[in-house]
């Protein structure tokens, strides 16, 4: 592939701000505010202009006139590009990749140069989630940009996602469908919801889907599911809502071990096969409840969250990827067998205020949270004993089992938590007509149930400027944690690895208000990285020195360029160095990446009910390994899309990789065993079909 060499000079330039809050007291009486104000736009064909205030901001702040670059996805976009997962949403703000689902466990997605990425649910922190999860049960995905660890406490400093799911609605929503693939998928989802008695104050939303998939790889396991999310709100009286939610997911699978890459970057093996074994079965499920309470009143509001979450991942017997030859091309393979157990209570807990202090309105935030996280391995693994396969041409022995490897070592560890906790304090303040100052400051503590607790002050500053009511031009500096694990050689826990941002951006609507674009510069520095202690020989301690930089250029588009034609579109440049390893790029970053979809309708040939569409996404060349020796080519995946919606019908016939790239998503780990990575899916077919009633 040849290299795309652009060359951005950046500049960012910051004003000293300097922040006085004054805490009064305020007259309720005085002011009649109405909060959650919802910018309204104009109907489009295709809705991907998204104005309204985002979940994930607990504060009352709306989308402009917040000091963020923040992307916004909804569900006509992704059911028009026939997006099948949430990372296929993701990556689609700019700088943004997925990297991979760590053996079908988590999603991990990198921003702005750093991995990481936490995913919120509702814009709550949830520490254990399930990967994958179901596409048809979201209303939107929100991605935040930049170090904020001011609402949610531990982050990335690349930003944050959130995952908002589909509410409780007064309005009747009834719609079914299906959807097939080239690899003999089928899946079927229902959506319905409405009001349950006369006065509207009963509603509730019922989510399911039942799949079944037999993929591309050459397995003896198919995945089937079934998800089931109910929901019912009960309006308690003109200013207080109370909303139960559940979930169940119960999901069987193939192992999910990636592949591997040569040290010339390129995949050494088809794509149909897996590196395991076929027989494997990897077994998921995932049980949530919880409910919301929000309350609304003149100039003020409150939202109370809970969730309880307990979820099983069950890689019963396997014969797990263990070390990579090169030369034979063949892999050796271990005996293991892994339960995975975990169980969370998340809480959280804002209040809104809107005051007017000495002649400036203000809107004051105060927030706090809870978590409590259990977890349990139960795991085996057999290190004596090895299956050999060529990866050529792979020919595969029987599944053992456990009780055939009496060598087996026990890896097990006993149920343990980990508890944190934080809160923050945010105001917004309208300094004049045009010029709105935000501010805030988080205490975050984090305590294993055995070990050190570990504590954070995180402090958030942005500036907001609308030049013209079109034109917005923003500003901020925010700061991001996470707990080390890693202890010194003095058997302390290790100070938290920081992260710090200045960013300097625009946001500018256009073509009479039906189109956003959103253009940032960035500098990101992440700070108390650990390292081995060079003075312990057994290499078992280590030190908080790391430290990684990255900086760059961001643009987001979205919204109709004509009545007809509507687009998504983003174009990043990031540049990374990794100040303790020789200023080397860090692993699985692109320098470049771009984006584009677009749909036009076929109203001008005498077709209203039909739009096509298209679109591509182009990954720069990067690198698996720290060395910068392992280079993973670029690549342009392209996608083709038809539709029909007529009345109450909607159709869609999409080929997604239309040219079947054959390109890698990220590298898992690059060592001595080898480079292992996620390789990104081949040319598929989907079909569509719906009908709301």
């Amino acid at each position: 592939m040849k290299h795309i060499h652009l060359q951005r000079h950046l500049s960012i330039t910051l004003s000293a701000l300097i922040l006085t809050n004054t805490i009064m007291l305020a007259d309720d009486k005085k002011e009649n505010i109405k909060l959650n104000s919802i910018e309204i736009v104009e109907d489009t064909k295709t809705k991907y202009l998204y104005n309204k205030k985002m979940s994930a901001n607990r504060s009352n702040i709306e989308l402009k006139n917040t000091a963020k670059s923040i992307q916004i996805f909804n569900e006509d976009f992704i059911k028009d590009a026939s997006l099948q997962n949430i990372e296929d949403v993701i990556k689609f703000s700019s700088n943004t990749i997925y990297t991979g689902d760590s053996h079908g466990r988590t999603n991990q997605i990198s921003m702005r140069g750093f991995e990481g990425v936490p995913i919120l649910i509702d814009g709550l922190k949830v520490t254990n989630k399930l990967a994958h999860p179901d596409i048809n049960n979201f209303e939107t995905v929100e991605v935040q940009k930049g170090p904020d660890s001011l609402q949610y406490g531990e982050s990335s400093p690349g930003g944050i996602v959130n995952l908002v799911k589909k509410k409780p609605s007064k309005e009747s929503i009834g719609e079914i469908g299906f959807e097939f693939n080239d690899n003999t998928a089928q899946k079927a989802n229902i959506d319905l919801g409405g009001s349950l008695n006369e006065e509207d104050s009963l509603y509730y939303r019922l989510v399911s889907t039942i799949k079944k998939d037999k993929g591309y790889v050459n397995n003896n396991t198919d995945t089937n599911g079934i998800f089931l999310a109910p929901s019912l709100a009960y309006d308690i009286n003109d200013n207080n809502t109370l909303t139960f939610v559940s979930e169940y997911t119960k999901e069987t699978s193939p192992s999910t071990f990636g592949t591997y890459v040569n040290k010339q970057g390129e995949l050494v093996s088809s794509l149909e096969n897996t590196i395991s074994n076929p027989d494997e079965k990897f077994k998921k499920t995932q049980k949530l409840v919880g409910l919301d309470l929000d309350s609304t009143f003149n100039t003020w509001n409150s939202h109370f969250k809970y969730r309880y979450i307990n979820y099983v991942g069950d890689n019963a017997d396997v014969h797990m990827p263990f070390m990579y030859n090169e030369t034979t091309n063949t892999l050796s393979r271990i005996y293991a067998k892994q339960k995975q157990k975990f169980q969370e209570h998340a809480l959280q807990y804002t209040v809104n205020k809107k005051l007017n202090i000495l002649n400036l309105d203000h809107n004051i935030t105060l927030g706090a949270d809870y978590n409590k996280a259990y977890s349990k391995l139960d795991m085996y693994a057999d290190m004596g004993t090895t299956y050999s396969i060529n990866l050529s041409n792979p020919s595969y022995e029987e599944l053992t089992r456990l009780s055939d490897h009496s060598s087996a070592r026990d890896m097990s560890t006993e149920k343990t938590y980990v508890k944190s906790w934080g809160t923050f304090l945010q105001d917004s303040i309208n300094l004049s007509d045009s010029l709105i100052l935000n501010a805030g400051l988080r205490y975050s503590e984090s305590k294993p149930k055995t070990g050190q607790k570990t504590d954070a002050y995180t402090p958030s500053l942005g500036l907001v400027y609308h030049v013209t009511p079109k034109t917005i031009l923003y500003t901020n500096y925010s700061e991001s944690f996470k707990p080390n694990s890693n202890k010194d050689i003095n058997k302390k826990i290790l100070d938290p690895e920081t992260g710090n941002g200045l960013e300097l951006g625009i946001k500018q609507k256009l073509l009479d208000d039906k189109f956003n674009l959103t253009a940032a510069v960035f500098k990101i520095n992440k700070e108390n990285i650990a390292k081995l202690d060079p003075n312990d020989v057994t290499n078992q301690s280590y030190k908080a020195s790391g430290e990684q930089e990255s900086k760059g250029f961001e643009i987001d588009i979205s919204g109709e360029i004509t009545s007809n034609l509507s687009i998504i579109a983003s174009y990043g440049y990031t540049k990374t160095k990794d100040k303790d390893n020789d200023n080397l790029k860090l692993t699985n970053v692109p320098e470049h990446t771009a984006n584009i979809f677009t749909t036009y309708n076929l109203a001008s040939f005498n077709l209203p009910s039909i739009h096509i569409g298209g679109g591509a996404r182009y990954i720069g060349n990067r690198y698996a390994d720290e060395a910068n020796k392992i280079e993973l080519d670029s690549a342009i995946v392209y996608n083709a899309n038809i539709g029909y919606k007529k009345n109450n019908w909607k159709a869609n016939l999409s080929i997604q990789n239309l040219s079947d790239e054959k390109y890698v998503d990220g590298a898992l780990s690059s060592n001595a065993r080898g480079t292992r990575v996620y390789a990104g899916t081949p040319k598929t077919v989907y079909a569509t079909i719906s009908y709301a009633f």
